[in-house]
């Protein structure tokens, strides 16, 4: 009988060697799938001349003058922006195809040609330097605006949700002596994103 019992359970364990056998595997595959951070800006208008929107009313409309605050304010280059910063005040729009929600920075270098003022990086004027903010749509201005320095700025606006424009402005605070040439000075802010990481 013994005998008997020990052949069924060996019968019964020797069909299930094979199941158990075609249900294992030596391997198994693993999908990745990668979805890109897109980071996309334009920017319009590209060009601004301080006192050239609607003119301060003291030099002459597109000059300006030294120890003078300009602003990219359509209501007016002498208007300081209001707090909070309404779209109306902002010269500029970003448009924003970004993927993700981005840092938003603006660098404004130093001058060439003419005088070549540099940039004073502390958003006040000095001799042979001038300062610079910017600033945008929402912001308390008195409080909020950033120092828009040559390089190495903070972010004008953190955590700008994806595929969301904004409006900005920018102020601008000539060098607080005389200049010794009427040529032109040009600089090429740059407005960059990053992505923000909370």
């Amino acid at each position: 009988m013994k005998r008997i019992l020990v052949g069924i359970l060996l019968a019964m364990l020797l069909t299930l060697v094979p199941t158990m056998s075609a249900l294992a595997a030596s391997d198994d595959d693993i999908t990745v799938t990668v979805t890109p951070a897109y980071l996309s800006i334009s920017v319009s208008p590209d060009t601004w001349a301080p006192n050239d929107i609607v003119g301060d009313g003291v030099t002459p409309k597109g000059s300006v003058a030294p120890d003078t605050v300009y602003y990219a304010n359509p209501l007016g280059d002498d208007t300081a922006p209001s707090d909070p910063v309404v779209d109306g005040e902002c010269r500029f729009t970003i448009t924003n195809g970004s993927s993700v929600a981005t840092n938003v920075t603006v660098n404004f270098p130093d001058h060439t040609g003419g005088d070549a003022s540099t940039n004073s990086n502390l958003g006040t004027n000095d001799t042979t330097k001038f300062g610079a903010y910017s600033y945008c749509t929402g912001m308390t201005y008195s409080t909020g605006k950033v120092i828009a320095k040559a390089s190495g700025s903070d972010a004008m606006k953190t955590n700008l949700g994806a595929t969301t424009n904004i409006k900005f402005g920018l102020t601008y605070e000539t060098q607080s002596n005389a200049w010794t040439s009427t040529d032109n000075m040009v600089s090429t802010v740059n407005v960059a994103l990053s992505y923000y990481m909370p």
